[in-house]
């Protein structure tokens, strides 16, 4: 599964181009080499979310020989654990519909396939939505902002708020109609066969598991995710201007740690720019672009553009959160 192909004159892929022409001027090389895929760092991301998952695990079963605190403890902690792993599954499922987790188209949509089924997403369908998000953002077929879709700014906070509450439940239940509506008769193929793959390891799973077994290991890391990725995507655009490129997305200050349990999605406003980049060299697109933006979405860390969001909030604001605007530095 590889990102299709766009027209050369859609509008947002003519805006996205100016702008990189614009902040890329004297270092084109430099971002060139950062759009190389290194199959050895991807696999140590798989392998080490892998491993958290197997410890968060181990955790749960092993804290049963635990007695008071210590087992509510270890159930806890293996449980967040369960849920970083998840969330980064719904990452590297991203990762893959820009044609990023493999050089090899099909191996790609193994990968991306692989990624979705724990979360009960399809790869094909999520792509063509995601599709819709980069390329027709700001117009009606992107649901990933809401400005278009309501005219009233209380029915944009209400989308806000459901997002931050609830956003991957809808997003997981929504998917497959939007995409089936908007998608190809292809699309629609894979779309089809996907979900009957899925459905089908679901019920091997629930069948053979017991109801307990489902939730520790499952049920509740997804709740753990659901938080995580609800907070991230909401961060991600909330709060911006789709009719200005470099303020339709938000990047956030993050610890080492956080950057590497989000892959680097908190560069949300690099990924736009340069959505054929892979995360992990999106901090480095970052630290090359950056005082060269002539403006930008940012928020010091997810707790600064909470608080900035509920602030807004309470006074119906939809101005874009923590915009900065300078004179872009001149270009050697």
């Amino acid at each position: 599964m590889q990102s299709p192909e766009i027209a050369i004159d859609n509008p947002v892929r003519v805006s996205q181009r100016n702008a990189v022409n614009e902040i890329t001027v004297g270092i084109e090389q430099e971002i060139e080499n950062l759009h190389q895929l290194n199959p050895v760092h991807r696999t140590i991301e798989i392998s080490t979310f892998t491993a958290i998952y197997i410890a968060g695990a181990l955790a749960v079963y092993f804290s049963a020989s635990l007695n008071g605190v210590a087992v509510s403890a270890a159930v806890l902690t293996g449980i967040v654990m369960m849920g970083v792993a998840f969330n980064a599954l719904g990452i590297l499922i991203h990762e893959g519909l820009h044609g990023l987790l493999s050089r090899h188209a099909g191996l790609n949509h193994i990968i991306s396939f692989f990624c979705g089924l724990p979360l009960g997403m399809s790869a094909t369908a999520y792509q063509v939505t995601h599709n819709n998000h980069h390329y027709e953002l700001g117009n009606k077929p992107d649901y990933g902002t809401y400005k278009q879709h309501f005219r009233q700014p209380v029915l944009v906070w209400t989308a806000y708020m459901l997002q931050l509450l609830f956003g991957t439940v809808f997003y997981v239940l929504l998917i497959p109609f939007i995409a089936f509506a908007a998608g190809t008769p292809g699309d629609r193929l894979f779309i089809a066969l996907e979900y009957l793959l899925i459905a089908t390891a679901f019920t091997v799973i629930i069948t053979s598991l017991t109801l307990q077994a489902i939730q520790l290991y499952w049920l509740y890391p997804i709740l753990v995710m659901s938080v995580l990725s609800n907070l991230r995507g909401l961060g991600s655009h909330a709060l911006g201007n789709v009719e200005n490129i470099y303020l339709s997305s938000r990047t956030i200050k993050a610890s080492r740690l956080t950057a590497m349990l989000f892959l680097n999605e908190n560069y949300h406003l690099e990924h736009h720019l340069f959505p054929r980049v892979p995360g992990y060299n999106l901090r480095k697109v970052h630290l090359l672009i950056w005082h060269r933006l002539p403006s930008a979405l940012y928020s010091n860390s997810y707790p600064e553009f909470l608080a900035g969001f509920f602030k807004a909030a309470l006074k119906n604001n939809l101005e874009p959160l923590g915009a900065i605007h300078r004179q872009p530095v001149e270009q050697a």
